[in-house]
């Protein structure tokens, strides 16, 4: 059975090409031909390239003859998808007729065929996928950095989903720990009653000052507080009495904050996991694998050797008994995988991780989980403030979300004031939302998440330039002009492709025909930033299109309806990418 291909054009070629080497006895598969076809740099260079130099080995000839070959063959076919057939060295460039790809982009994305097409992979329908992101802690600020992660997982899933996988999204909730114990302590240090409001945030000052109190005490002293916040740490380990009491009313209240959030952005989770409940198995999970032979007692504690992996040795009981967070983590892809029959599962965490999850893989691997193979830890850079100063929860030195909020809109506004005369409230409301959302959401995603993000507001909330709301506004600039043609009696007409000549609008064509591909990329790299990437170079090319030719003026009726037609394929495709950012844009701007 032949392979699923996001490019059915380059598919097409790609079994042309294994005809003319099956007809001289070499065996290529047409997926293998797919692979090695690339896009070239520039449009002028053609629609494909094909570095024939990786067939110069087996067949024992010169690239560049083998070059010229194809081109001959290619040529003779009288292919309807072929243009024209060019070699420049040891590179095949081939040329698609313009026509069979506007009629592909016309036919396909009004009736929302294109958008689905990439379901029908048969390998991905039946592989179930679990992103695991945000994963806030509890009696903490919801930050900046909480906003990248929550970007980048959101993004990932909707990502693995348009491309057929059944994803589960879900989140694993910190609420237990020296943290929150430390919290706790504070506010009874200071008969501090329960906040009734931006809960998150007024618990993370607690933590805050909580450091700064052992921080600034006398040796002495501190082991005193120490002693307290072991007394805390063992309340809450009774699940009884006041204090674990107060922990689930603060923890309820965090976690309120946090729902929040997830709505203000769009975000939904299948399930949340807690710490707090995989503490019990994470016992259990050790006992059960000391019995088995893999985890040894050495000095006291328990854990094994990842000597072979150069990963040193696992810890996974300290000898006072305690288990750590990779323990639980052990537990938690136990559980993710026995409950909820998953095939890959994808972290969403920091970078500063990146040991942890070398050590969590490789484990998991030898406890005989085949899933451990399909784990993936998609590592990400922090963000910083123009200035560049470290951010901490412990010293409270920290952007908060609601900050991050604040700053964003109120940049936004200053674009915004000039519709305070024409649009309600509600509408005013309403655009500021979601200009707000698509800034956030695309400044956090565009980078590549290994690079440090610099979040400057003035920057992120421009109108020109690669941001989210140049994007959006792109999207309501081509939304206006179909307004103003069915104003004028003038409708996109997705017959008349073949009136569409112009390198503007063959550019902006192309470009619409190659999305799917795009995001097949980025699920298959777990890249984001390819996406945007893509958005942009899109919004950019449809905004040359609009400069270069007119749409309401052009010079035949006909020509008028393939070009908002050609506007109208534009906007549905840029939609449904920042859909897949977690962007809905304004309708009109």
């Amino acid at each position: 059975m032949e392979p699923f291909f996001s490019d059915e054009a380059k598919a097409d070629i790609s079994r042309l090409v294994a005809q003319f080497f099956a007809a001289q006895n070499f065996s290529y598969s047409v997926a293998t031909i797919y692979s090695w076809m690339e896009r070239p740099p520039e449009s002028h260079l053609g629609d494909y390239a094909l570095p024939c130099f990786r067939f110069a080995k087996e067949c024992r000839k010169k690239p560049v003859d083998i070059a010229q070959e194809l081109q001959v063959f290619l040529t003779a076919q009288s292919s309807p998808l072929i243009q024209r057939v060019e070699t420049a060295g040891a590179f095949l460039n081939l040329f698609l007729q313009p026509a069979q790809l506007t009629e592909r982009v016309f036919s396909q994305v009004p009736s929302g065929a294109f958008f689905t097409r990439m379901q029908q992979n048969p390998e991905h329908r039946q592989h179930r996928v679990m992103v695991e992101f945000s994963q806030p802690n509890t009696h903490k600020v919801f930050h900046i950095g909480h906003a990248r992660n929550v970007s980048l997982g959101d993004g990932l899933a909707r990502v693995f989903a348009y491309n057929g996988y059944t994803v589960l999204p879900v989140n694993y909730i910190g609420d237990e720990g020296t943290h929150v114990a430390k919290c706790l302590w504070e506010m009874q240090e200071e008969g501090a009653e329960l906040p009734t409001a931006d809960f998150a945030q007024w618990y993370g000052q607690r933590y805050a000052a909580a450091s700064q109190r052992l921080t600034e005490a006398t040796p002495e002293v501190r082991k005193q507080y120490e002693q307290k916040i072991s007394t805390v740490l063992k309340a809450l380990e009774s699940k009884e009495g006041e204090t674990y009491r107060l922990w689930q009313k603060s923890r309820a209240q965090c976690m309120e904050d946090f729902g929040r959030i997830y709505d203000w952005l769009g975000v939904h989770f299948d399930h949340i996991f807690y710490e707090s409940d995989v503490s019990e198995e994470s016992q259990a999970i050790v006992e059960e694998y000391l019995k088995k032979g893999l985890f040894y007692e050495s000095e006291g504690a328990i854990g094994l050797s990842l000597e072979e992996e150069k990963l040193g040795f696992f810890l996974a009981r300290k000898s006072d008994g305690t288990t750590l967070y990779i323990t639980k983590d052990l537990a938690l892809a136990k559980r993710k995988f026995q409950d909820f029959a998953i095939d890959r599962s994808i972290y969403v965490v920091g970078n500063e991780q990146n040991f942890h999850f070398r050590q969590l893989f490789a484990v998991l691997k030898k406890m005989g989980f085949p899933q451990a193979e399909q784990c993936y830890h998609l590592s990400y850079a922090h963000v910083k403030l123009p200035q560049g100063a470290k951010m901490s929860s412990r010293t409270g030195n920290i952007v908060s979300f609601l900050q991050l909020v604040g700053w964003v809109e109120d940049e936004l506004k200053k674009h915004l004031v000039k519709y305070e005369d024409q649009w309600t409230p509600q509408q005013l409301a309403d655009t500021l939302h979601k200009l707000a959302v698509g800034t956030i959401r695309y400044g956090m995603v565009d980078t590549d998440p290994h690079t440090e993000i610099i979040f400057d507001p003035e920057v992120w909330t421009s109108f020109e330039g690669n941001t989210g709301p140049y994007l959006m506004y792109s999207y309501a600039r081509s939304r206006s002009i179909l307004r103003k043609g069915e104003a004028e009696g003038a409708v996109p007409d997705f017959t008349a492709y073949h009136e569409l000549v112009h390198p503007a609008e063959l550019e902006l064509l192309r470009e619409l025909f190659d999305f799917n591909t795009v995001v097949e990329s980025a699920c298959v790299c777990y890249r984001m930033s390819l996406l945007t990437g893509y958005l942009y170079r899109l919004c950019k090319l449809y905004n040359r299109f609009y400069a270069q030719v007119s749409v309401l003026r052009a010079e035949t009726a006909a020509l008028r309806g393939a070009r908002l037609a050609l506007v109208s394929c534009f906007g549905s495709v840029l939609v449904q990418g920042l859909d897949l950012i977690g962007i809905t844009p304004p309708e009109s701007m």
